[in-house]
């Protein structure tokens, strides 16, 4: 049996470890948590931290199965997953320098400037003065980030130079390496992009309109497809990714990467990362084009190359399922009615009755999502009001059902 390491249980990553399966391999899952919600889904659990690549190789030692390493829907595990290519001599290298502009906001910062890709005004560093004093010359409101964090996890919005203080304490805080990134406010359409790269060249790009809460959390609440860029823009983006790739030197891999599109009518590239993005995404664009994103990025991470015969771009959408206030679940009402609408492609729940849950200030505080697909856009506008209307998740106090974001 071929078995494939997944670094990360989190909710993001559960569905690869259904589609590994569907394809024949064994799931090893790799986190701290024994709670993480991909460890019930997994065949075996080693339980250490997925920034531990020398503990994993050593919990793992002696296995002629392991055929691949997969971090999907997170950056944390990133560079382990680097280091335990090359520790197993596994196909497709991934390169530092991948790992770097995935891992840190301002390389990607650097990266695209270097390349003289759309940019905006942007200084990094530890919190002091020495940084204030540079963002103090940015133009304001600003958002002030860790450079190191994934999931909207410390994204700071700074409405004028003297929050600068405050918000590098509330950012620095989830900061591995004790740094943040300051960056311009970009006013636009907040876009997300998948694609995946082939023998170097962009065999398939996918970009989402994605809808985020309000400041001060930026959390991402829905994508929807097709995103309806401009014919230009959109071969402008190829370019873009084609010339990143190269400069990193990354031929075989997923990439997702966050954009906005600005009033100006200019692409920025905000962010990015060599894995798969989370939150549905992969769910979302198989169920718009008909590309197996998963079972391509297993594909290229066992030394394969992908079929990819994207079809017309059918209406869809994902919804994060989250609680707009804090406390316990008691139960979740409607779920079969919703599970059984023809237009639900796949509906997740990750919060369990009994276990606290959180207001959705994180990615991570989400209760599930809902992926839906239909004919026309109106069609599945209607489906997704209905789903929502349908799902309730009833929390302690009495007659406190949780509205949908």
């Amino acid at each position: 049996m071929k078995s494939l390491v997944i670094l990360g249980g989190a909710d993001g990553a559960v569905g690869t470890y259904h589609r590994a399966r569907e394809l024949g391999y064994r799931t090893i899952c790799v986190d701290f948590r024994a709670a993480a919600p991909a460890v019930a889904v997994a065949d075996e659990f080693v339980q250490v931290s997925v920034r531990a690549p020398e503990q994993i190789a050593a919990a793992l030692a002696g296995r002629g199965d392991i055929v691949g390493v997969l971090c999907p829907a997170s950056d944390v595990g990133l560079a382990t997953q680097a280091a335990l290519i090359e520790h197993w001599d596994l196909a497709r290298r991934l390169p530092d320098a991948a790992v770097s502009a995935s891992m840190d906001k301002s390389v990607f910062r650097f990266l695209c400037d270097s390349l003289d890709l759309p940019s905006y005004a942007s200084v990094a560093g530890a919190p002091g003065p020495d940084l204030v004093a540079a963002a103090r010359r940015l133009r304001f409101p600003a958002l002030v980030k860790p450079v190191d964090s994934s999931g909207s996890r410390g994204v700071v919005a700074c409405a004028t130079p003297g929050r600068l203080a405050e918000a590098f304490t509330e950012a620095i805080a989830f900061s591995p390496s004790g740094r943040v990134v300051v960056e311009e406010f970009l006013d636009g359409t907040h876009l997300t992009v998948e694609a995946l790269v082939v023998d170097g060249q962009i065999a398939f790009h996918a970009v989402t309109s994605r809808t985020v809460t309000p400041p001060p959390f930026f959390v991402t609440t829905a994508h929807v497809m097709p995103a309806d860029l401009p014919e230009h823009t959109d071969a402008h983006l190829v370019r873009m990714l084609t010339r990143i790739s190269a400069e990193l030197g990354y031929t075989h891999g997923p990439l997702t990467l966050d954009a906005v599109l600005g009033r100006d009518g200019e692409l920025y590239l905000i962010e990015m990362a060599a894995r798969l993005g989370g939150n549905g995404l992969s769910e979302l664009v198989q169920a718009a084009t008909g590309v197996d994103l998963v079972g391509a990025m297993i594909d290229l991470a066992t030394g394969g190359t992908p079929v990819l015969t994207p079809g017309p771009i059918r209406p869809s959408l994902v919804h994060m399922l989250a609680s707009d206030r804090a406390g316990h679940l008691v139960r979740v009402e409607g779920v079969t009615a919703v599970a059984e609408m023809p237009e639900v492609v796949r509906l997740y729940l990750f919060a369990e009755e009994g276990t606290h849950v959180h207001a959705y200030e994180q990615a991570g505080y989400k209760l599930g999502y809902l992926v839906l697909s239909a004919d026309t856009p109106w069609e599945l506008w209607r489906a997704e009001g209905a789903a929502r209307a349908g799902l309730r998740f009833v929390l302690d106090a009495p007659d406190m059902a949780v509205p949908l974001p």
